[in-house]
């Protein structure tokens, strides 16, 4: 589906050494009862916890910062092991509160070759979301913040060395929309820790969130054949030619704004119209604050590229866009084998490719979808649908759950929710990806 795919795969293959020897372990006692399933069924609604969570509880994971979900001493993860990730954690979201940049790399091992190429990355990837959101209009420094960590696994190397898997989950608050709880779940990590006495240091990590996979990815594509040494002179050189174009995107996106603001946009008729209440609720029913659902009756394809169009064509589904087995453009799912026969058999592309789902969006006429690709981005309502990309890679779908407004009236921001990474009520500003464009859903037509 795009270049992720690969790394992603070739990843999962790094892993799975990891995790094949912890199978046994996997299933811990007590591991469900942390899972927090919030069912937010409206944008706006309330969220309700249930028993194990309490108020008390939230407040308390918000006073610490990052929360160990699950037993350590299951997985035979040491103290110092895990004070190590929880020290990184609160750095790289210390940074992220302030917006000002802070040193994770002091928490790698740098004599180590490897050790040192994998802070510089990580450094990297922070310093370019730090640099993202500060470009934007919206304050997008955080009043408070929780970050989740659930253990899925843990394995000593042969030389020693202890590789630590585990997701993240967090929510944090935004000072421009102060009050209302973003939340992403489902980020995969894994770290290799070195310990030396009572000192433990990083020697590799590795993460699933866009903007860390966007600096490695571009690392591993322009670093083959060079020399160690170069690894700062070029991640540098990665870092400034992202944020100059950035710069570009953002000020096109401002330049829509200050459009939007000083007009109107009519829609086009169709012949039914789009439930977008059906389809945010839908939203909200199928991401969870702690954990990662899918509903796997239309397939899984988070090892494939990611799962978000996938996500987003259940949600639009959900609210009253029918199948469209007709002509070339099509949008279906009747199985997961791909096929362009006009029959109810099979699945198109455009279900769950980004690209392709934004092509049928853009063509289609006659029988199905009725999308306008051509409207002001800040034209959208809850149950459009955005996409991100970078440099003219189209890599993410999301669905608009609620419209952030200003004192005039006029759209400061969208609130999204996601598959890969599963985010519920995020502001579409606050993504690494920084170019944006909307599918703006006008119901369907005969």
């Amino acid at each position: 589906m795009n270049r992720r795919s690969n790394t992603r795969q070739n990843r999962k293959r790094r892993q799975a050494a990891v995790l094949v020897a912890l199978m046994a372990v996997f299933i811990v006692a007590g591991s469900a009862a942390v899972r927090h399933v919030t069912k937010v069924l409206a944008a706006g609604g309330t969220a309700e916890a249930p028993a194990e969570d309490t108020a008390e509880d939230m407040a308390e994971d918000k006073k610490n910062g990052v929360v160990v979900r699950n037993s350590r001493t299951a997985y035979g993860i040491g103290s110092s092991a895990e004070d190590t990730i929880r020290d990184y954690l609160n750095t790289w979201f210390g940074t992220l509160a302030e917006l000002k940049e802070q040193d994770v790399t002091q928490y790698f091992d740098l004599s180590d070759s490897q050790g040192a190429v994998s802070a510089a990355i990580d450094q990297a990837a922070l310093s370019f979301l730090v640099g993202v959101r500060s470009l934007q209009d919206n304050d997008l420094t955080l009043t408070g913040y929780t970050c989740g960590v659930t253990y899925t696994g843990a394995e000593t190397l042969e030389n020693g060395d202890l590789a630590v898997t585990l997701e993240e989950d967090h929510a944090v608050q935004f000072s421009f929309i102060d009050g209302t709880d973003s939340y992403s779940s489902g980020i995969e990590h894994t770290f290799v820790i070195r310990q030396e006495g009572n000192n433990c240091r990083i020697i590799e990590h590795q993460k699933e969130e866009d903007g860390y996979l966007l600096i490695e990815e571009l690392y591993d594509e322009e670093s083959q054949g060079a020399a160690r040494t170069q690894t700062s002179q070029l991640l540098d050189q990665i870092k400034s030619e992202l944020m100059d174009q950035a710069r570009q995107d953002i000020e096109a996106l401002n330049a829509e704004k200050s459009e939007a603001a000083a007009g109107s946009e009519s829609a086009a008729l169709c012949d039914h119209g789009y439930d977008r209440a059906a389809a945010v609720a839908y939203a909200m029913d199928w991401v969870d604050p702690l954990s990662v659902i899918r509903n796997d009756t239309w397939g899984l394809y988070d090892e494939y590229g990611g799962n978000c169009n996938n996500y987003i064509s259940q949600c639009l589904y959900a609210g009253g866009i029918p199948m469209d087995t007709e002509g070339e453009d099509q949008w279906k799912w009747y199985g997961d084998s791909v096929n362009t026969r006009q029959t109810a058999s099979g699945r198109s592309g455009s279900w769950a490719g980004v690209e392709e789902f934004y092509d049928y969006a853009e063509s289609n006429t006659g029988y199905g979808l009725a999308a306008d690709t051509t409207a002001n981005l800040y034209a959208g309502q809850a149950g459009d649908i955005l996409q991100y990309g970078v440099d003219g890679e189209w890599n993410h779908s999301v669905i608009i759950t609620d419209v952030v407004t200003g004192a005039d009236g006029s759209i400061k921001d969208y609130l999204i929710n996601s598959n890969t990474t599963d985010r519920i009520n995020y502001p579409a500003s606050a993504y690494a990806y920084s170019d944006l464009r909307l599918i703006r859903v006008l119901g369907w037509n005969d």
